[in-house]
């Protein structure tokens, strides 16, 4: 087999050098008896959206909610945070909470993230530039990321999105995103989301091409879409949440592995293909046809941890909340070693789902997904 500089690059740079060394400490410490050590939090910072998403799972949470999280209560909270490799804020429209820079930039700094992610759907490109100035301009330490939901070509992002300026106002955010880029060089990264369902599979390669031409700094990652009655196994009903899309189904099982050779040409094309985050595709399609376990779930409440508008925590978005962390006194390793937290990390240890977020963590910590990695060089 001959290998291009990219995949060298790969292998030597990112199999051999980031995930072997990781999954190796990761069975030093079960063997010891140790926890997996948290390594990304996903913060919803609030219900509020200004986009009622036909794919959106957490649809039936939207709206506003009283009591939710301000800057005060994460002034208590931040400082008993670990650090952490990667902090995300979402919601709703992270955007929409009137002090989303503030909490960004105190909580990023407190955990000393290596990377800080908004995930948006880009109606509001002028937040999206303050925002980034805001956390760039005080020097944060670590890199900002700014993910950004596109859903197909215009037509299909409108209807999905239910908006007539969606796709022009996402592309405004894009357009933005692209001039911060060349100012801020490699504190900046930028990139799309696109959830594939019956509505958009079609659409996927003509959606990358056309982002590929003009946003060049742009990277693109998919995920078939998602829901917890269809897309999770093995969780006993009273730790289950009902987070379902209203409308947008998954693409018919004949088409799938025509999908899966897209987003293959797609990720090559771009240096991607191997990556743990560009796999979970695969899997996903294997266990939706298999319902099959492929692998232990060692992510969800260990590497992975999701705090929601109101304080309520749990160890994944798929399994219900174990408690508030004002029941802790805003004492986040309080929460996370208590109990509580314990009995659902057992629960969801003998679970497996979909979920992108989850999966792409159980690939690189699993001799399954080091050797997919491999296979597909």
């Amino acid at each position: 087999m001959s290998w291009d500089s990219s995949k060298k690059e790969f292998f030597f740079c990112h199999w051999l050098g980031r995930y072997v060394p990781r999954y190796l400490r990761r069975k030093l410490h079960a063997a010891l008896g140790k926890r997996g050590k948290l390594e990304d939090l996903y913060v919803f910072l609030t219900n509020q959206c200004n986009a009622r998403c036909k794919h959106c799972f957490y649809i039936e949470e939207l709206g506003y909610v009283p009591g939710e999280l301000q800057l005060k209560d994460y002034e208590r909270l931040a400082p008993t945070l670990p650090t952490l490799e990667r902090i995300f804020f979402t919601g709703g429209e992270a955007l929409l909470h009137p002090e989303v820079a503030e909490i960004s930039l105190l909580l990023a700094t407190a955990t000393r993230a290596r990377r800080t992610t908004l995930i948006t759907n880009g109606f509001l490109p002028e937040k999206v530039e303050k925002y980034v100035e805001r956390l760039l301009g005080h020097g944060l330490a670590g890199c900002v990321d700014v993910l950004v939901s596109l859903d197909g070509m215009e037509a299909t992002h409108n209807e999905v999105r239910q908006n007539p300026r969606a796709w022009e106002r996402a592309n405004a955010t894009l357009a933005t995103l692209e001039q911060l880029v060349q100012r801020y060089g490699g504190l900046l990264d930028f990139g799309v989301i696109t959830i594939i369902t019956s509505r958009n599979w079609q659409e996927l390669e003509e959606l990358s091409d056309y982002l590929e031409a003009r946003y060049p700094h742009a990277r693109q990652g998919f995920e078939f879409v998602r829901g917890t009655h269809f897309s999770l196994w093995g969780l006993a009903p009273e730790f289950r949440a009902d987070f379902n899309p209203p409308e947008d189904a998954l693409p018919p099982a004949e088409v799938w592995d025509s999908i899966l050779a897209t987003l293959d040409k797609i990720n090559r094309r771009r240096g991607l293909a191997n990556h743990s985050f560009h796999l979970t595709t695969h899997f996903t399609v294997e266990m939706l046809r298999t319902k099959r376990k492929l692998f232990d779930c060692v992510s969800a409440g260990q590497n992975v941890a999701v705090l929601y508008p109101t304080g309520e925590i749990a160890v994944c978005e798929f399994s219900k909340p174990f408690g508030n962390i004002r029941d802790y006194g805003f004492d986040f390793i309080k929460a996370w070693n208590s109990p509580e937290a314990e009995a659902m990390r057992q629960a969801t240890s003998r679970c497996w789902c979909t979920h992108g977020c989850y999966l792409s963590k159980n690939i690189e910590y699993s001799l399954e997904g080091l050797r997919a990695m491999l296979k597909r060089l």
